[in-house]
């Protein structure tokens, strides 16, 4: 990311994408925009909009340039990539097309007239999410992309020593006392993040709340920029913390047992991975917030708070 932060705090509009470039997606919809909405959500600085052209169609656009950080276009070209690749039975929006002209990434995707899951996770909405991981693992299984990064190289800079590296430990004692006392434990632990996460399926790994969308009859998952091939479960795995943010009595270890996926499991695979993932959120959460997401540092708190309420149940803490 560039070291010097342009000055918008929020995630920018239609308006902001230059001239040429909205005249790029208009022909390459093949009609004019007569409205715009912008959705909420995401924690990525670009531009998002759901697009209501003259002929009556919808569409998703999402787009950003390098003046953003060049993690933004690089992340938005992979996701393009990626949804070339996905087959139907994927629960993931139709890509039009997309757009790149060296500098801005555009991706235009069917606009899905949904919701996300309430935040209380009530009703069939959390059984809905499960059902539609199951049918993903099983339609990504084998990975349909065949270079497709696995996991451990994807996540090797990002996933690993957290608990080693946390600085201020007066931090992480207000933050999370047991961890704070068992932060020997949680070292040895997550050293042994990537043992065992090998695997063939593609994954998300970014499966969380506002990623999600429901309606009447599907459950759409969206944003899939940084998929990698590994083991089937990951996807639960990273999934049900966050849950676990918003309901501080959910159970996941019971949730995590109750899918073929989780209690197939190796145990102490998902132990060494889950300390990694608590370890990167609980990290970052005691980090100054990024200018374009001022939310993302309490996101963060929370799932962190999430993945360690699951954990000391899994260690017995």
């Amino acid at each position: 990311m560039q070291s010097s932060e342009p000055a918008p705090p929020r995630r920018l509009g239609w308006s902001d994408v230059p001239a040429h470039v909205r005249r790029a997606i208009t022909d390459t919809v093949g009609a004019p925009v007569v409205s715009i909405q912008a959705p909420s959500g995401g924690f990525t600085p670009g531009v998002a909009a759901r697009l209501l052209l003259a002929d009556g169609r919808r569409c998703f656009v999402k787009a950003a340039s390098a003046a953003y950080g060049d993690w933004v276009p690089t992340a938005y070209r992979h996701e393009a990539t990626v949804n070339a690749h996905l087959p139907p039975a994927v629960p993931a929006p139709r890509m039009w097309s997309h757009i790149d002209d060296g500098d801005w990434v555009c991706l235009i995707f069917d606009d899905v007239a949904g919701r996300f899951p309430s935040l209380s996770w009530d009703g069939e909405d959390l059984i809905r999410v499960l059902d539609s991981i199951e049918r993903s693992v099983q339609a990504l299984t084998p990975s349909p992309m065949k270079d497709a990064a696995t996991v451990r190289d994807a996540f090797s800079a990002v996933l690993g020593g957290a608990w080693e590296q946390i600085e201020d430990g007066s931090a992480l004692a207000d933050a999370d006392p047991w961890a704070a006392e068992h932060l020997s434990t949680l070292a040895s632990l997550e050293s042994h993040w990537a043992d065992g996460v090998g695997g063939v399926t593609l994954l998300h790994l970014d499966l969380r709340r506002d990623n999600i969308l429901l309606t009447p009859t599907e459950v759409v998952f969206v944003d899939w920029a940084w998929p990698a091939v590994g083991a089937p479960w990951l996807d639960l795995a990273c999934f049900l913390p966050t849950v676990g943010a918003q309901m501080v009595r959910f159970d996941a270890n019971a949730v995590f047992l109750s899918r073929e996926v989780g209690r197939t499991a190796p145990p102490g695979a998902v132990d060494a991975f889950l300390v990694a993932l608590a370890g990167y959120w609980r990290s970052n959460s005691l980090r100054p917030a990024p200018y374009y997401a001022p939310s993302l540092r309490m996101e963060q708190r929370l799932a962190a708070d999430g993945a360690m309420r699951w954990l000391r149940t899994r260690l017995g803490g």
